[in-house]
């Protein structure tokens, strides 16, 4: 995932005002919204038991849909330790990136606003796309491809988590972090002409994880594609509501009577 590097005083080619703000409501929504789904997920993943051995030995990949079932024949452990250093590593690479445009527009504007917002942006979308994956993982008592490998011996397909195939949390947080940073790269700098290459590189990096994580035996592909797609309407969506064009067009405020209460949208056309 490229890293884009500013020095103080430098103003990179396309770039124009901050775009974000921050608004009581929205931060609302998303931080309960991803705390009720963080909550109920970690609840239900502690109850859940892995699928035992006698019903491992059960069984049979021809259950397991066309699209699927190829995925059933991988086990490699190795390439499992590979995949997951993708999600720290690719992690940290946009809270460094958030880092160093947050410092240097504290240096050119003397105030916290860019990083301050930069990061709960991203933290809140970080929240609703792992509290999704739990929540899933909780309710989906789905096998993973390993368990039907019927090459590898019980001992090894029983392991904690055997049943938590779907969705992938690893590719969740891997396109989030692709589609996040390449959003807010361009909104920051509209005009660049890097913008087609971050969007490249970032779902590249997150693409290829995705195919050793398959190739690992830990996940189908369809368990990748549904954390890929709901990771990048998460890393969507969150600039997009924190944008100050976007907010003066949906216009949102809370509301409350004696028997209910709620948010009402307001869309303005121009």
């Amino acid at each position: 995932m490229t890293l884009l590097m500013v020095t103080p005083g430098m103003r990179v080619a396309g770039q124009t005002e901050f775009p974000y703000r921050l608004d009581s409501v929205t931060e609302t929504m998303l931080v309960v919204g991803g705390s009720v789904l963080m909550f109920d997920g970690a609840y239900g993943q502690n109850e859940k038991r892995a699928l035992p051995e006698i019903e491992i030995a059960k069984l049979d990949a021809m259950n397991v849909g066309r699209f699927d079932r190829f995925a059933t024949k991988f086990w490699d452990p190795q390439l499992n330790r590979i995949r997951e250093k993708f999600e720290p590593g690719t992690s940290l690479l946009v809270i460094a990136g958030i880092g160093v445009y947050g410092l240097n527009y504290k240096t050119r504007n003397h105030d916290w606003e860019a990083l301050k917002t930069l990061s709960l942006m991203y933290l809140e979308g970080l929240y609703l796309c792992s509290g999704t994956m739990a929540i899933s993982k909780a309710l989906v008592n789905k096998p993973r491809p390993y368990a039907y490998n019927k090459e590898l011996p019980l001992y090894q397909r029983y392991r904690q988590g055997n049943n938590e195939s779907f969705f992938s949390g690893n590719a969740n947080i891997l396109f989030y972090n692709a589609v996040f940073f390449s959003k807010v790269f361009g909104d920051l700098y509209p005009e660049s002409r890097l913008k087609p290459w971050i969007w490249a590189t970032a779902l590249g990096i997150a693409g290829f994880n995705g195919y050793l994580t398959v190739r690992s035996g830990m996940h189908f592909p369809t368990d990748v594609i549904t954390g890929a797609l709901v990771a990048g309407i998460a890393g969507y969506a969150v600039p997009m509501l924190h944008n100050k064009r976007f907010q003066e067009r949906l216009q949102m405020s809370p509301w409350a009577s004696e028997k209910a209460g709620g948010i009402s949208l307001r869309w303005v056309f121009r």
